[in-house]
């Protein structure tokens, strides 16, 4: 029985063994790609867009789903490393890559001759056509190659001539959709584009998630409670990536000794967990339009935002509203700053329309009421004195009445249940809004 930490993959799964989940992905790819139809894959960074092209690239798992590794040769193409390179260099790593290929399933091909070109690799394809062997490309990080201004909407239409003359199939991995990877109008109209099916690469469901833990710990003498599997998924939801992350740190403290088994040693695991995870939230949301930023702050926005939003694996819907994935992003989402909006606890709000959201639901408050919330959120965790809460309701109009903002934060509790309990009332001084105890 192993000790070693099993939740070390941070990158790419490059062990067949190591590899987990996607069973239904994998079948419908291979299905459309058996079929010569093209398919773009998206989803999110780290989301195992790589792990799974690689995985697809190993004879064992092809050969059950019809394509076995002598009647269907499979090309991985890193795009990072063709970003600024010619039309000569990607049809040379095309031709490696078939030769390779061919070496690897015992079947002899002829070179060709000269340096790489399109006609070279024309030849090449009608060979392998010609013996009934199909072709598959794989293009990891694609928006890559689509923005390399060196590759022309020429150069695109002859990638598409390879399909039709050869039945050459494509299978792309991008963040975004094709269309939104290039701003260049004159790329975009290239007929390559037009061919592919689309396929969102998302979250794990919450089956395959408790799967993921399990079956790495399958090996150790470590083992995860179901309380603790719980809060891991509260934390982090059933991101493959995160769930690595909170594993790891759950795992460490366990052979450490840490009991965890109590909401308050659940807390210690959020602090390096939220850490290790920031860069990469600060990559998303660094990525996002402003408009996108807005409508992620407070989970709602325009249908095309908020679908943007859930293919990037930041919302899901859930009883047909939107809410966050997972309780590190919100967490994150709450310290950025987003123009026009103030941000404190639960709550959201916008000023100038006048708006308020609690967990993405929107909240209807009177205007002395909206003005005492604000107040609030703006100066959150400070005690805030009744006299400066009457003025931003009232003004300078002084009203012998000490029962009448009493009376109004009693209203404004009722109207926000159930975060009623983050107004805290400091006797004889103010309120504040704080955590609940």
């Amino acid at each position: 029985m192993s000790i070693d930490n099993p939740f070390y993959h941070r990158g790419a799964i490059r062990r067949a063994e190591d590899f987990y989940g996607r069973d239904a992905e994998i079948t419908q790819i291979l299905g459309l790609l058996r079929n010569g139809q093209s398919v773009s894959l998206i989803g999110p960074r780290r989301i195992g867009k790589s792990s799974l092209l690689m995985h697809l690239c190993r004879p064992q798992v092809r050969q059950g789903l019809g394509m076995p590794a002598d009647k269907s040769f499979f090309v991985l193409v890193d795009c990072q490393e063709l970003g600024g390179s010619p039309p000569e260099e990607v049809y040379e790593v095309l031709l490696t890559g078939l030769l390779d290929a061919a070496e690897d399933a015992g079947v002899t091909l002829e070179s060709p001759k000269g340096p790489a070109s399109y006609h070279g690799l024309d030849r090449m394809l009608r060979q392998l056509s010609q013996n009934g062997i199909s072709v598959v490309v794989l293009l990891d990080e694609f928006e890559l190659l689509a923005v390399n201004e060196h590759l022309t909407p020429y150069f695109f239409a002859r990638l598409r001539g390879l399909t039709t003359k050869h039945g050459l199939a494509y299978l792309t991995a991008s963040q975004r959709p094709l269309f939104a990877i290039t701003a260049e109008e004159e790329i975009l109209s290239s007929p390559f584009f037009n061919i592919f099916v689309t396929l969102p690469l998302g979250l794990f469901t919450r089956e395959e998630a408790l799967g993921l833990l399990q079956i790495r710990l399958a090996d150790t003498q470590i083992q995860f409670s179901p309380a603790l599997q719980d809060h891991l998924l509260f934390m982090v939801g059933p991101h493959p990536f995160f769930l690595h992350v909170a594993g790891y740190y759950a795992f460490q403290m366990l052979v450490q000794g840490e009991s965890l088994k109590k909401a308050d040693e659940f807390a210690l695991l959020d602090d390096p967990v939220e850490v290790e995870a920031s860069s990469h939230l600060g990559y998303l949301w660094q990525n996002l339009a402003p408009v996108e930023q807005y409508a992620l702050a407070i989970a709602n926005g325009p249908i095309d935002n908020m679908r943007l939003l859930e293919q990037q694996c930041l919302l899901e819907q859930v009883d047909g509203r939107y809410c966050y994935t997972n309780e590190i992003l919100r967490r994150f989402v709450r310290r950025q700053a987003v123009e026009g909006l103030i941000q404190a606890g639960p709550f959201v709000i916008d000023q100038q329309r006048h708006q308020v959201w609690a967990m993405g639901q929107e909240i209807s408050l009177t205007t002395s009421q909206f003005a005492i919330l604000v107040r609030l959120c703006e100066l959150e965790g400070q005690v805030v004195h009744g006299d400066d809460l009457e003025t931003a309701v009232w003004g300078d109009v002084l009203v012998n009445d000490p029962d009448r903002l009493k009376t109004l934060i009693k209203r404004l509790r009722r109207a926000i249940v159930p975060y009623d309990t983050w107004i805290i009332s400091e006797r004889g001084v103010g309120y504040a809004l704080r955590p609940p105890d």
